[in-house]
């Protein structure tokens, strides 16, 4: 050795370890970006599952109306609309379908499904993690 009494090793070893720590950093980063990807594709499936299990009910829903003579129609209400999002068997069935995507693509749990009646449209919207995912069924409403 010269002059350096080992400093170059002792600058070798440091910059061996910034490297690896900045490696180790990285790849904690990349899984997280991965998993927040993952959690968002698995919301969107989820609500898209809800949207189709509330439709198929929907048709049924549609099906079922009469009029005042017991001759069918096929306009509801807004106040019928509202009645059939707030029934539980259809909320359960829309969180069931939603939940099952959701983990089928690797998701957290879906929490807090809402459906909501509007003039045009029933609107869901549902949490999968950290991610709010939003749909709409376009609907004929109202009777007049």
């Amino acid at each position: 050795m010269t002059g350096e009494r080992g400093q170059a090793l002792v600058l070798a070893v440091l910059a061996l370890a910034l490297a690896a720590i900045t490696i180790v950093g990285l790849r904690e980063a990349q899984d997280r970006i991965l998993a927040d990807a993952r959690e968002r594709r698995a919301g969107e499936a989820a609500v898209e599952a809800a949207g189709a299990a509330l439709a198929d009910s929907q048709v049924d829903f549609v099906a079922s109306l009469r009029d005042e003579l017991g001759g069918r129609r096929t306009v509801p209400s807004l106040a019928e609309l509202t009645a059939f999002v707030a029934d539980p068997l259809v909320l359960e069935r829309s969180r069931a379908a939603a939940a099952e995507l959701a983990a089928a693509n690797g998701g957290a749990a879906v929490s807090a499904l809402e459906i909501i009646a509007g003039q045009r449209s029933l609107d869901l919207a549902l949490t999968v993690g950290a991610h709010r995912q939003r749909a709409a069924i376009g609907t004929a409403c109202c009777r007049r």
